[in-house]
């Protein structure tokens, strides 16, 4: 007997039944993992937004104005200040000092007396030439008297002419010889006034190389004096610069011993040929000091404008990053930020270290120094407080 088959359509439909409430629950799992994973991501990031931004505090000297001022570009000029006037004054007679009324150091006259020797042997030397210009007069008087006589005796014919020769010879002899001893009485009178040593004009005495006692010969160095009111100083512009140099044009100075005191000097003559070795030119560079500040081989720099700007925006090289670079900037501080701007320079000037900003930062732009490192642009910053 055969069975009957049972129907499989009840389970298969069992089965359909259950499957949509499987995938339903597995789509609940993962939308649901997916919101757990986002929400878990979310929470990182809004704690990264609620964090203040860093914040860079800056120092009053580590920021520093765009300046309005005039600069030069400068031919570095230096050397050694001597007195205009200056002499050494050696001795015109030979004898023995009797006294030295100055030392070095000291500020004199024109015509102060520095020294004077003995004048014994002067005075008598005086006396003798004296003596014999008034020999040699009263020689000359009678030679004219005579001459005079043989005149009027040659009109009369009592005398031949070559008598009245001789005595117009004797005449022109005695006058010679009292002009002679005249000339030799001017000297020994010069003599005895070189006997008091005097100074050639106002100064100060910067040497002495004599004492009383003793013996001194003729030119024999005894002082030098100096003027120190107008003082000059050589220095060398190479040949390439000699365009811009001009004889009265003006220079700033510097001098050794006297730390940021600027001096002003006058170009007052220029060499006429150059060295053939350095191809250099000489000029002299004369300065005023009548205070007497400045001395006789003090060292001296100077700057020599060969090209001005006036009124120009200025900064100083610390301030540019990039200051011989092709792609030189500033970090400005703008709205409480860094920023870096392009600029264009124009004059530098090595002594003063300032250079002119031609563009990219007006004047009176706040910037940071080029010292102040790991500083990028949008960097927040914060200013010192100005000074009341």
């Amino acid at each position: 007997m055969i069975l009957p088959r049972s129907s499989p359509m009840p389970a298969l439909l069992a089965r359909f039944k259950r499957r949509p409430l499987l995938i339903g629950a597995a789509t609940v799992l993962v939308v649901g993992g997916i919101i757990a994973s986002q929400s878990g991501r979310a929470a990182p990031d809004a704690s990264k937004a609620a964090k203040p931004p860093v914040v860079l505090e800056l120092a009053s000297s580590d920021v520093v104005r765009v300046a309005d001022a005039s600069l030069i570009r400068p031919l570095a000029l230096s050397g050694s200040l001597n007195p205009v006037r200056q002499t050494a004054i050696n001795a015109e007679v030979e004898g023995v000092v009797a006294a030295v009324l100055v030392r070095p150091g000291e500020v004199v006259k024109a015509g102060q007396v520095l020294a004077r020797f003995e004048t014994s042997d002067l005075n008598q030397l005086l006396a003798t030439r004296q003596a014999n210009q008034a020999r040699a007069r009263a020689e000359m008087q009678l030679a004219q008297k005579n001459s005079e006589r043989n005149a009027d005796l040659l009109k009369q014919g009592f005398i031949s002419p070559n008598s009245y020769d001789q005595s117009e010879s004797s005449l022109a002899v005695a006058v010679a010889q009292f002009k002679a001893e005249e000339a030799q009485t001017a000297l020994a009178r010069k003599a005895l006034g070189d006997s008091a040593v005097r100074a050639p004009f106002g100064g100060i005495v910067s040497d002495r190389k004599v004492e009383p006692g003793s013996r001194v010969n003729m030119t024999q160095h005894l002082f030098s004096v100096v003027d120190l009111d107008e003082m000059e100083f050589e220095a060398a512009v190479p040949v390439n610069a000699l365009a811009a140099v001009k004889v009265g044009q003006h220079m700033t100075l510097t001098v050794e011993g006297y730390p940021g005191k600027q001096l002003g000097g006058r170009v007052e003559r220029i060499a006429p040929v150059a060295d053939s070795a350095s191809r250099m030119v000489p000029i002299y560079v004369r300065l005023q000091n009548p205070d007497g500040l400045l001395k006789g081989g003090q060292f001296v720099q100077g700057e020599l404008a060969l090209a001005r700007a006036d009124h120009a925006a200025t900064l100083p090289f610390g301030a540019i990053r990039g200051l011989h670079g092709p792609a030189p900037h500033v970090m400005a501080v703008e709205n409480g930020k860094a920023v870096s701007r392009p600029v264009r320079l124009g004059l530098l000037n090595e002594l003063s270290k300032q250079v002119v900003v031609e563009s990219g930062v007006p004047v009176g732009a706040l910037v940071i120094i080029a010292k102040v490192e790991n500083i990028k642009a949008g960097q927040a910053v914060k200013l010192p407080p100005a000074k009341s």
